[in-house]
């Protein structure tokens, strides 16, 4: 009885030992399993998968909040692949930002030397025009990583290159959290006022080291959709009393990559650039964002641009009939000879043939050569403007007034003054009352307030038609004049408008006009 209870004994345990061994056996390969698939979801293998003959666009804007202005950069930057296998890729890059100032109190706003307009990022640090016709380029893997560039696209406040904002690096591993590091330089560039010459650009005064790094977390995903936090360092090796940096830009934000498209859908990145001194810190807010053009809005792009190279054609063609003239046979050899080099496309030889012509004294009107040069100011240009328009000036006939009104709307600030004179010289009703008209353009009143003084109070009638109390720069301008030629007709219509309006601003520039006018005419 004894020895049958102890055989059941042992096979129970026997039973249950097998069953604990099983039980552990199957814990160990369910964590194995678990940890192995934990591996396997850290890990999210993005790559660019760009294709020849594609094109992305990216609208960019970047927005720098100064001590004394805001400035914006914005624009369209363009890649198109022109090679690309398995491995790696190469892009054309294209595009330009421009650059909108605005002053944070109501004084005009002088933008600094420095910026350059913008105009064209790829012109690089210096905004050379050498290199804002040098042809950008990079080669690349597809974890990002730059092989090559060729060109510059260098923007302000240490941003880097425009090229390689949307291009951001890749963990070649799929990790979910990877680090960049590089050395590199600050260079400062010169506050002196010396007037930098676009071929030469800004001096420098001097580079520092610095060491750049670039830090990614993929933090969450929606269907193809990755959100990756992303923070930047930048900062020099010299620092300011032994501890913080001398230059330093930080940054942080959000980066969302689309891995269907292989590329990144858009970008929202805030930084804070400091520069420090022994005597004082300054800390400018920065805030970049890019967002890839859809379908739709890429083709619309592209047919603005093609409308954009038409209208550049025609200009083109434009310029060049104006160009190509008879030249006439009633003049001397002298200025057969003029308008020879005139009707060459030698650019020089064009500006030469002009100032000879302006510094010529006519023995008499020649609409001819007066027709020849409206023509050239009507093709717009601009390399020959100030030129033609002073020509214009000597050359001028009574007929050409209608001409050459409707040129003051078009030419621009080198051609205004002298077309203003051409028009003014023949002492017509409405080549004045056209000038006057002027005083409403803000930005063309200045040369036609100058010009409606020194032609004098023959302008007066003109000018008082643009008399308006509710329009206070308008009224600025007009006073501006009245103050030089008005006469007792002035002072009658002044008083006539300080009965019937209550704008005190009309009356405060009303009463310092009526006394310049009282002092000079008595």
């Amino acid at each position: 009885m004894f020895a049958r209870i102890h055989t059941q004994v042992c096979s129970v345990y026997v039973c249950l030992t097998v069953r604990f061994c099983l039980l552990i056996s199957f814990c160990l390969l369910t964590i194995s399993a678990t940890s192995a698939f934990s591996l396997a979801a850290d890990q999210l293998p993005l790559k660019y998968k760009w294709d020849k003959g594609q094109q992305y666009a990216y609208r960019v804007k970047i927005e720098v909040n100064m001590e004394n202005y805001e400035e914006t950069l914005s624009g369209v930057e363009i890649y198109d692949v022109t090679a690309a296998d398995d491995n790696s890729f190469s892009l054309r890059c294209s595009g330009n930002l421009n650059s909108v100032t605005k002053s944070k109190s109501r004084r005009p706003l002088i933008p600094p030397m420095r910026m350059h307009r913008h105009r064209s990022p790829f012109a690089g640090l210096s905004g050379s025009f050498a290199g804002a016709f040098e042809q950008h380029s990079l080669e690349l893997n597809r974890h990002g990583e730059i092989d090559t560039v060729k060109g510059s696209s260098l923007l302000p406040y240490l941003l880097g290159h425009l090229s390689q904002i949307n291009l951001i690096p890749l963990s070649p591993d799929g990790q979910r959290s990877w680090s960049e590091s590089e050395k590199s330089s600050i260079s400062v560039i010169s506050s002196s006022t010396r007037i930098s010459s676009p071929l030469r650009g800004p001096g420098i005064d001097k580079t520092m080291g610095a060491k750049k790094t670039s830090e990614y977390k993929i933090t969450g995903q929606e269907g193809d959709l990755v959100t990756i936090e992303a923070s930047y360092s930048y900062r020099t090796i010299s620092t300011i009393d032994d501890s913080e940096p001398e230059v330093e830009l930080t940054g942080t934000g959000i980066i969302q990559f689309d891995q269907k498209q292989g590329c990144v859908q858009n970008l929202s990145l805030n930084y804070k650039l400091i520069q420090r001194s022994e005597n004082s810190t300054q800390k400018i807010p920065i805030t970049l964002s890019s967002t890839l053009l859809s379908t739709d809005e890429l083709t619309k792009l592209k047919a603005e641009q093609k409308a954009a190279m038409a209208k550049h054609a025609a200009e083109k063609k434009k310029r060049e009939d104006a160009a190509r003239f008879e030249i006439p046979e009633n003049i001397d050899d002298e200025l057969k000879l003029i308008l020879t080099d005139l009707s060459t496309k030698n650019v020089l030889k064009r500006k030469a043939a002009l100032q000879k012509l302006s510094q010529t004294k006519p023995d008499q009107e020649n609409p001819d050569i007066s027709g020849i040069l409206i023509g050239i100011l009507e093709s717009k240009d601009i390399t020959v403007v100030q030129d033609a328009s002073r020509a214009l000036a000597v050359w001028s006939t009574r007929a050409d007034i209608p001409a050459m009104t409707g040129l003051l709307k078009e030419v621009n600030i080198l051609g205004q003054a002298s077309v203003m004179e051409a028009i003014l010289k023949h002492e017509t009703p409405e080549g004045v009352t056209a000038v006057a008209e002027l005083l409403k353009d803000p930005i063309k009143a200045h040369n036609a307030s100058k010009k409606l003084i020194e032609y004098g109070s023959g302008a007066e009638d003109a000018v008082l038609k643009q008399l308006d109390p509710d329009q206070f720069i308008v009224l600025v301008n007009v006073f501006r004049v009245l103050k030089e030629i008005g006469t007792e007709k002035s002072l009658k219509k002044i008083e006539e408008v300080n009965q019937s309006t209550t704008n005190n601003n009309f009356r405060f520039q009303a009463a310092s006009t009526v006394k310049a006018i009282e002092s000079r005419i008595n």
